[in-house]
């Protein structure tokens, strides 16, 4: 079953973030005034939409393995993560169902999940963070903020069983906020997979059945309609 690394590391990443009633220790500050304005200003957003390139980057291979693909997010939570190159590959998700696509021999074969529990998961708190819905991760992370050409969010997870599979988790996102630039996945043992992110659209309206479970509308018609929107 092809699962992107870039979903794997997300599972790892998101996977702690469970729900709780735990109040979150406050972050520094600087980081703490950060966070508010990204909570703020992604609160606010309905829809968005990013093309992206993956990268995972081994120490024992001298070129990175790289993809293409999409994803696509809607409030409250639905999502679509799409691999359109080298390989075609669809993950959709809400709080209640997860449903994964591979296209082999021409057409689309809907898969049957081994662990749908887990993606549901993840694609719940990738939902929360695209929300703005940042005070959970406080509680399972050390977030620290460096501002300058970029804004990079750094979380180190504190759980040790977690920090075993990934040491740190970075976000870089423009000065602004306005668009997250790329995500890095880092390991311990020094492997990583760097995701960047490009042609950010927010607040589109994305055609029916984009988000459709059962058979998920092509995704060159739904970058169609986004292209095309005024």
């Amino acid at each position: 079953m092809k699962y992107t690394v870039s979903l794997l590391g997300l599972m790892l990443a998101f996977n702690a973030v469970a729900a709780t009633n735990e109040v979150a220790p406050p972050a520094a500050a600087g980081s703490q005034a950060v966070l508010q304005d990204l909570q703020h200003k992604m609160a606010s957003v309905k829809t968005v939409y990013l093309e992206f390139t993956q990268e995972r980057v081994l120490k024992l291979f001298s070129d990175p393995l790289k993809s293409d693909g999409v994803m696509l997010i809607a409030r409250p939570d639905q999502i679509r993560w799409e691999t359109t190159a080298p390989y075609q590959s669809i993950l959709l998700g809400d709080q209640k169902t997860v449903a994964q696509f591979e296209f082999n021999d021409g057409k689309w074969e809907k898969l049957k999940l081994g662990f749908p529990q887990l993606l549901q998961r993840v694609m719940q708190q990738m939902a929360l963070m695209n929300q703005g819905k940042l005070d959970a991760l406080m509680v399972d992370y050390t977030i620290t903020v460096t501002t300058g050409e970029m804004t990079v969010l750094t979380m180190v997870p504190k759980d040790a069983n977690v920090r075993g599979m990934m040491s740190s988790l970075e976000v870089h996102l423009l000065p602004d906020l306005s668009a997250t630039k790329q995500v890095v996945m880092n390991e311990p043992n020094g492997d990583l997979t760097r995701i960047t992110f490009r042609n950010e659209k927010r607040d589109v309206e994305f055609p029916a059945k984009t988000f459709d479970q059962g058979k998920p509308l092509d995704i060159a018609a739904v970058q169609a309609a986004v292209h095309n929107a005024p």
